[in-house]
């Protein structure tokens, strides 16, 4: 198996065309398309292998993946299908391709203004404007132990502030030591790996990780489960060097601190919240990085909580359709694959969608308004500091 990043894939000439990756492709099921699923991008790979270009239409195939990997599961052969559609993208991107599509403007954003939105970095901090609860030291403290890493989608956006202020809220009660990068911190460059310009997102993870260090700190905390992702199994291949940095996912920190004693000093006064909430496993966090059982207990640690689980769950949870940058270039589409998660979700009856991933929650809280839908969708840090008013 090659690395990560190591040229263009070989993969795809022992695809034995089965199809199993067909049944479960969110835009599959969708469209229903032979060139839009799996095995249609294997070909494609084969084609470009061969012939060095692709039709138009099937380049915009490529781009049409929400790079969910329930491919890869679902793959006889253990192709590393991840790897072949983003060595496919980077082909296509050398080649000129995203000039065809809105990505090319995404793609301006990220590399001059370091945000999906190209805003300056003082736009960065305006979600701590209306914080309930001020925090010290919030911004750039030398010497704190931890940074909480917000992301683009939490810090520039406001239907993200409340993950924000729910993440500091329950750091500042439970006495961490923290701080952000304010205004410095730059997307994390997973939007240009996705759209194959991963030579592009060099720059954004040299100055994350220099910045964290500059600081002295030792542990990344994100909300986000793509920058997660990226700093976790990514940044490392990027710049070519061990990180030396302790990377955790909010539901991770939270999950552990709600197994230390903090419970029996009253730092995190978790109430009973007598409710029925369904769990939604966002792609990067779960399929991409193993982690399933933290967000949970997390769950499980609020009294009264009843979590009743979607039928497709875990490593074979279904796409919300907000990956791989698909609303950038099919947002209809990407529509349609969350109004499918949605009705999996209304099966189980419950109140609440709750999901440790911004994006999730986004596309989710959409989906559930487009379909005049009577359920919440929560990510997983509001839904612990929404207990607290309940105590």
């Amino acid at each position: 198996m090659k690395s990560y990043f190591d040229g263009v894939s070989e993969e795809s000439l022992i695809c034995a065309q089965c199809g199993y990756c067909q049944a479960v492709c969110p835009v599959y099921s969708v469209l229903g398309w032979e060139s839009t699923g799996p095995r249609g991008h294997m070909q494609a790979a084969r084609d470009i292998s061969r012939d060095g270009h692709l039709s138009a239409g099937n380049i915009r195939h490529i781009f049409e993946c929400t790079l969910c990997g329930r491919c890869q599961e679902a793959c006889s052969t253990r192709i590393d299908t991840g790897q072949v559609w983003l060595e496919l993208r980077e082909r296509l991107a050398a080649q000129g391709a995203l000039d065809a599509f809105p990505l090319a403007k995404l793609h301006g954003n990220l590399t001059t203004g370091h945000s999906l939105t190209g805003e300056a970095g003082e736009s960065r901090t305006l979600w701590q404007d209306d914080m309930e609860e001020p925090v010290e030291r919030l911004n750039l403290a030398a010497g704190a132990k931890v940074v909480y890493f917000v992301g683009c989608v939490t810090g520039l956006y406001p239907q993200g502030y409340p993950i924000a202020h729910a993440m500091t809220q329950v750091m500042a009660r439970a006495q961490v030591d923290f701080t952000t990068l304010g205004g410095s911190e730059w997307c994390c460059g997973f939007p240009l790996i996705g759209m194959g310009r991963r030579d592009d997102a060099v720059a954004l993870a040299r100055h994350n990780v220099q910045m964290v260090r500059d600081l002295g700190a030792r542990t990344v905390v994100t909300t986000c489960p793509s920058c997660y992702h990226t700093w976790q199994r990514v940044y490392g291949a990027l710049l070519g060097e061990p990180l030396d940095l302790e990377i955790r996912h909010a539901s991770q920190f939270l999950a552990s601190l709600l197994q230390e004693d903090l419970l029996q000093e009253g730092r995190l006064p978790v109430g009973e919240l007598d409710e029925v909430v369904t769990y939604h496993d966002p792609c990067d966090l779960g399929r991409h990085s193993g982690v399933y059982e933290e967000p949970r207990q997390v769950l499980r640690a609020i009294p009264g909580v009843q979590l009743v689980e979607m039928a497709d769950n875990r490593e074979n949870a279904q796409c919300c359709g907000g990956g791989g940058n698909l609303e950038a270039v099919n947002p209809d589409l990407a529509a349609a694959i969350a109004d499918r998660r949605l009705a999996q979700a209304l099966e189980t009856g419950a109140r609440f969608i709750i999901t440790p991933c911004q994006q999730c929650r986004r596309t989710l809280t959409a989906a559930a308004r487009r379909n005049k839908a009577r359920i919440k969708v929560l990510e997983l840090t509001e839904y612990l500091v929404r207990s607290y008013d309940s105590g």
